[in-house]
């Protein structure tokens, strides 16, 4: 598959992946109005100083080893795959740049091997644009939930933003919030009189 093609793909599918950034809506201005929102490919975030600016936003894949029923891209959805190379993104984002279509990258990921596997690939992204090339500009990682310690500090190291979604792999019948993080959910909602469902 070409990198047009899953730039296509994996700038759609990221539409669902939560950020601070624009919300992936598509509107346009009528003959009155001023302005259009692109449904996907680009969206916008706010840097410590208060600047908005405009992020590539895609995935590195939407192949992902868990069947989260909440999540579009779980394994079992029939939906088409692609998966970018470190690489890949790495150019994307240089070209893209150097247009000046964005000032950074929002990169986030289902989950390849393992979830230290896939940050090690977002890790590799962010290291790449900073250390070959001199990038400066913005980047967004989304950590992987399960990832070791270490890999969350490395990502850091590289990017101006880290951030992770509360959802995790959920047992059979499809209950999110399992394991270690499921237990801490069901304190917390215990301590303030509600139950986890």
């Amino acid at each position: 598959m070409d990198v047009r093609k899953k730039l296509e793909i994996l700038a759609d599918a990221a539409k669902y992946d939560a950020s601070c950034s624009s919300s992936g809506g598509k509107r346009k201005a009528g003959k009155d109005g001023l302005g259009s929102v692109e449904g996907m490919g680009i969206c916008h975030s706010y840097t410590p100083d208060g600047r908005c600016v405009s992020l590539l936003k895609i995935l590195l894949t939407h192949f992902c080893i868990y069947d989260c029923q909440y999540c579009i891209n779980r394994i079992s959805s029939d939906t088409a795959r692609a998966r970018f190379t470190p690489a890949e993104v790495v150019r994307l984002t240089l070209d893209f740049y150097k247009r000046n279509y964005i000032e950074g990258l929002f990169l986030s990921s289902g989950v390849i091997k393992s979830p230290d596997y896939t940050m090690e690939q977002l890790i590799e992204v962010a290291r790449t644009l900073r250390e070959v090339h001199g990038f400066q500009g913005y980047i967004h990682l989304k950590a992987v939930p399960g990832a070791s310690q270490e890999l969350i500090d490395a990502a850091g190291r590289h990017a101006d933003r880290l951030n992770a979604n509360i959802e995790l792999p959920t047992d059979r019948v499809g209950r999110p919030f399992i394991g270690p993080a499921g237990q801490l959910l069901d304190t917390v909602l215990a301590q303030v009189g509600l139950e986890h469902e």
